[in-house]
């Protein structure tokens, strides 16, 4: 009988999980670079189950437990916006930022990001507004002035002639990032192959527009929908198994 509790509980918790993940995807399927998150779940795990203080083998039970969130890299699609400071990346790059928020990153940290909705701050630096300062080549990009042109490459000249180069980070699709906050990432332990980009890389600096999220509004409804369900399933059952439970404990009480 017991078994059935935890078969319930289980599901139910996963369920839980799996909801608030999708909850999350759908509230930022408007959020700029945002990457949306699938959880993944452990193939079915055999536990030992113990009574009598964890002393006495009575029997094993399967069952699957939430392993982890995996983050999505596709590429969303562009918004085109016509502002010069709006930049988009085609192809598997990010732009660089240096956080100005400790709550994202740690001391030194440089975060990832496909947002490109930059501005100027007080100090002429171009930011992504809320998060920190974009990275160069040789640093935080002072540039003083919206009026510039960006190629392709990420190189951008002022009108007036100045030169700054961005720093982009080469990702490769399937790597395993860290998010930190709704659109800004860090490279996990086991990332493998980021950093410089590869010679014969495709990928685009596209300036006056940016990236939108790359959510599937209509395949995380019905996910949805199935993991609402499964979690309603998996309350009526444990609501059964109780009321069994009940009933047993009344007619072993009459004998």
């Amino acid at each position: 009988m017991l078994r059935g509790f935890y078969i319930s509980a289980n599901g139910i918790l996963n369920q839980q999980r799996i909801i608030e993940t999708i909850s999350n995807n759908i509230s930022n399927s408007q959020t700029a670079g945002y990457k949306a998150d699938t959880v993944i779940p452990t193939t079915f795990d055999e536990r030992l189950l113990l009574i009598k203080g964890q002393k006495n083998k009575t029997g094993t039970i399967e069952y699957r437990t939430i392993d982890y969130l995996s983050t999505s890299l596709e590429q969303g699609s562009f918004s085109q916006t016509g502002r010069r400071l709006d930049m988009a990346l085609k192809g598997n790059v990010f732009f660089n930022i240096q956080p100005t928020n400790n709550l994202y990153a740690d001391e030194g940290e440089t975060l990832l990001t496909r947002n490109g909705q930059f501005s100027i701050d007080d100090e002429g630096y171009l930011v992504l507004e809320g998060a920190g300062r974009v990275m160069g080549k040789d640093g935080p990009i002072q540039i003083g002035t919206a009026d510039f042109t960006v190629d392709e490459t990420g190189l951008i000249v002022t009108d007036d002639g100045q030169a700054y180069q961005l720093a982009l980070t080469y990702v490769p699709a399937g790597t395993d990032v860290v998010k930190k906050g709704d659109n800004l990432f860090a490279l996990s332990e086991n990332a493998e192959g980021a950093g410089e980009i590869p010679e014969g890389t495709d990928y685009a600096v596209l300036q006056g527009a940016y990236e939108r999220s790359n959510v599937d509004v209509t395949h995380e409804t019905t996910a949805a929908i199935a993991a609402q369900s499964n979690f309603t399933a998996c309350s009526q059952m444990l609501k059964i198994f109780d009321a069994i439970n009940q009933k047993t404990a009344m007619e072993i009480g009459r004998v």
